[in-house]
C-alpha cells in the first residue's frame, strides 16, 4: 500500500485542535430540563459529548486518508518469447537394433536423448519424423511436448512398416518442406542416423543445398561402430518375438554429413557411445537457446473509497445519536 499524496497528512494535526474546541464547547453552560436524577450520575461514567466529539474526528481522519489517495500496486509480466522451430530426424533403419554403444540398443539410447531433449525446451514448436528407406511425419512443429513424447514412444526400428534402407536426403527433404514456412527466428534440423545414404529419390547433398536456400540449419549425428557388426533382426513366432543375429557390414559417411552440416551452418558429431550422444545434444542445447524478453508493468489501484465510505458512516453514526438518543449533549 502507498499514498499518492502523503502530503495530506499534514492535515492530521488540526485534528487535535478540533477535538478541543468541540469539547470546550460542549462544555459551556446550558439550560436542560432533568425528569430523573439517575442522568447525572450516568455522565460521571460516561460522557456522551465526547463520544460524539470522538465520531466527528474519527470522520476528519478518515477524510484525511481518503485525501492521501492510499493506492494498492499489482505487478504484471509481459514475456514475449521467440522460439526456435526444430525438427528431430531419426535413422530407425534395422540397424538401430545393434547394441554397440552401451547396454541398451541404439534405438533406446536415441530415443531416451531425444526425450530429454524435448523436456528440456519450453518455447519452440518441435516435429518429429523417422526415415529408414523412405520418410514418414510422426508430428508436424508443435507445442504439444506430450504428443511428441507418445509418438516418440511408438517408435521402433524398421518403422510402421517403413521400406529398408537408409534415404538420408529424403529424410532431410522432408523436414526441409515441415519447416520451410515458418516464421520462427532460428529453424533447425537434428539427424541421427547410424548408416551411409543407400537408398531414396533425393541427393543429400541436394537436400543441404535445399536447406541452405530456407535458412535451415542442419545439425547431424552419426551414431554406432564401423565395420562388421552383430544385428539382431526380430522374428515373430507363436511364443512372441524372438531374434536372431546376423553380422552385416556397418557403413557410415562422416564426410556426406560433415558437409551438410557445415553448408548449413550447422555441426557434425561422430558418436560411439551413450555419454557422448547425451553431451552432443546438451550442446545443440545451448547452441539453440530461445530468446525471451521480459517488461514489468506496474498497475496502481485507487484504495480511498472505504475510507470516505468510514468518514460517512461516523458522520451519519454522529448524526443519528446526536438527534435521537443525545441530544441534549449535542
Amino acid at each position: 500500500m502507498i499514498y499518492a499524496n502523503p502530503s495530506a497528512f499534514y492535515l492530521l494535526l488540526f485534528i487535535p485542535l478540533f477535538f478541543l474546541f468541540w469539547r470546550k464547547k460542549a462544555a459551556l453552560p446550558r439550560i436542560r430540563l432533568s425528569f430523573t436524577v439517575a442522568k447525572s450520575a450516568g455522565n460521571a461514567l460516561f460522557q456522551p459529548s465526547t463520544a460524539l466529539t470522538l465520531l466527528r474526528c474519527l470522520a476528519l481522519t478518515l477524510c484525511v486518508f481518503a485525501l492521501a489517495r492510499p493506492q494498492s500496486i499489482s505487478k504484471s509480466q509481459e514475456r514475449k518469447a521467440n522460439g526456435i522451430d526444430i525438427m528431430m530426424v531419426l535413422d530407425v533403419s534395422l540397424s538401430m537394433y545393434i547394441q554397440d554403444m552401451g547396454e541398451s540398443s541404439r534405438m533406446d539410447i536415441a530415443k531416451q536423448t531425444f526425450e530429454n531433449f524435448i523436456q528440456g525446451r519450453k518455447n519452440d514448436r518441435i516435429g518429429f519424423l523417422i526415415f529408414s528407406g523412405e520418410p514418414m511425419t510422426l508430428a508436424p512443429p508443435t507445442l504439444d511436448y506430450g504428443l511428441l513424447l507418445s509418438q516418440l514412444k511408438t517408435v521402433q526400428p524398421g518403422g510402421p512398416g517403413l521400406r529398408d534402407g537408409t534415404a538420408i536426403g529424403d529424410g532431410l527433404a522432408l523436414a526441409i518442406n515441415r519447416l520451410k514456412k515458418s516464421t520462427a527466428k532460428s529453424r533447425v534440423i537434428i539427424l541421427l542416423t547410424d548408416g551411409d545414404n543407400n537408398v531414396g529419390r533425393i541427393d543429400p547433398l541436394t537436400a543441404g543445398d535445399l536447406a541452405l536456400g530456407y535458412g535451415i540449419k542442419v545439425y547431424s549425428i552419426a551414431i554406432g561402430t564401423e565395420g562388421r557388426v552383430r544385428q539382431p533382426l526380430p522374428m515373430q513366432t507363436p511364443l512372441g518375438v524372438t531374434y536372431t543375429y546376423v553380422w552385416v557390414e556397418n557403413r557410415l559417411n562422416p564426410g556426406l554429413l560433415t558437409s551438410i552440416s557445415e553448408k548449413t551452418n550447422g555441426k557434425f558429431w561422430r558418436v560411439t557411445d551413450e555419454k557422448t550422444l547425451q553431451e552432443v545434444f546438451k550442446t545443440i542445447n545451448q547452441l539453440e537457446k530461445t530468446e525471451v524478453t521480459t517488461k514489468d508493468k506496474l498497475h496502481y489501484t485507487e484504495e480511498f473509497l472505504p475510507y470516505l465510505f468510514g468518514a460517512l458512516f461516523a458522520l451519519l453514526l454522529e448524526r443519528l445519536l446526536a438527534t435521537l438518543w443525545w441530544r441534549q449533549w449535542a
